[in-house]
């Protein structure tokens, strides 16, 4: 064989293994979907705004599944409790966007740090601004890598968790 054929098949070789060492990763890669904080947020807000937005166990259907686990059942304890002490609810606003008259909402850049994110979503009822940021977390441990809301902070810096608590 001459120089030139050893040549063509040496990098022939090199060519194919380095093919069938990347085509799997790029094949795993594009089958794992991508989640961002963000995304999470604008689906639970778009399902927000598109029902009632009353503060009720039936208003929390099709978003609860966007709430982390421990979130969830704080919200529901909170139920459990005026429900067992016969007294209405004694929050006058909306908790997921900081104001009954909220009309518009926008999400803003996410500050991820490991399991953990916060997002800022800017609202506006035509008039007034506020910021509300929502506390995210990713469970990695389980591997359940999609971001969840984990805790809301309104514009007084109090976490709703705390609020729901008292």
């Amino acid at each position: 064989m001459g120089l030139e054929w050893r040549r063509f098949f040496r990098y022939w070789r090199i060519t194919l293994v380095l093919g069938l060492l990347v085509a799997p990763a790029t094949t795993v890669a594009s089958a794992v979907p991508i989640d961002y904080p963000e995304h999470t947020v604008r689906e639970f807000l778009k399902l927000h705004f598109a029902g009632s937005r009353a503060f009720t166990p039936s208003g929390l259907d099709k978003k609860e599944r966007l709430l982390t686990r421990r979130f969830r059942l704080a919200i529901y304890r909170f139920f459990e409790k005026s429900v067992k002490s016969g007294s209405s609810l004694p929050l006058v606003t909306d908790p997921f966007s900081g104001s009954q008259g909220a009309t518009t909402w926008a999400v803003g850049d996410a500050k991820v740090r490991a399991e953990k994110a916060w997002v800022t979503v800017n609202f506006s009822d035509g008039s007034t601004e506020w910021i509300l940021v929502y506390l995210m977390r990713n469970d990695q441990g389980r591997n359940d890598e999609r971001w969840r809301i984990d805790d809301i902070q309104d514009r007084r810096g109090m976490m709703l968790s705390a609020l729901l608590r008292q």
